[in-house]
């Protein structure tokens, strides 16, 4: 097993940013480290479930979310995940319901909102993609002011 000192939270937090960075292979080698020693831990699942998404590997990243939302039916990242893999699959009426889940779960979901607008235009369905496209820039919109409020209040 890898560095114990380090806690799971670090271990994710330290993951994460090696996916955002594009180190797919350094975040999964950190995920199955978490994984190894809690097999349900939502957020590595999920993540790893991004890893294989991005990698284009789709049969696998929907086993991940699949997996995410059999422990947590309401996990909304892994529903939106998982929309965006069955989006990608064709299979635009599931990944719509994937998305409508997740704002079921949490309506000011703005990346739902957004995934949903382009649900909507792969089926031609042009007002309801802009609708959902307006509601998602006024959700991020509103998001970006209040982080940039509790940045201020930081200084």
């Amino acid at each position: 097993m890898g560095n114990v000192s380090l806690n799971i939270a670090e271990m994710e937090a330290n993951a994460k940013k090696l996916l955002d960075h594009g180190n797919f292979e350094g975040a999964k080698k950190i995920f199955d480290q978490i994984l190894e020693n809690n097999p349900d831990n939502l957020f590595a699942l999920d993540k790893t479930g991004v890893i294989f998404a991005r990698k284009g590997i789709l049969d696998d990243a929907e086993q991940y979310f699949r997996k995410v939302l059999g422990i947590d039916p309401r996990y909304k990242t892994a529903l939106n995940n998982l929309g965006n893999v069955l989006l990608q699959k064709g299979k635009i009426d599931q990944a719509k319901n994937c998305y409508l889940k997740a704002i079921e779960i949490d309506e000011n979901y703005a990346q739902a909102y957004h995934n949903l607008a382009v649900a909507y235009k792969k089926e031609g369905d042009i007002a309801s993609y802009i609708r959902n496209l307006k509601k998602s820039a006024r959700l991020e919109k509103h998001e970006l002011g209040k982080k940039i409020v509790r940045w201020l209040r930081k200084i």
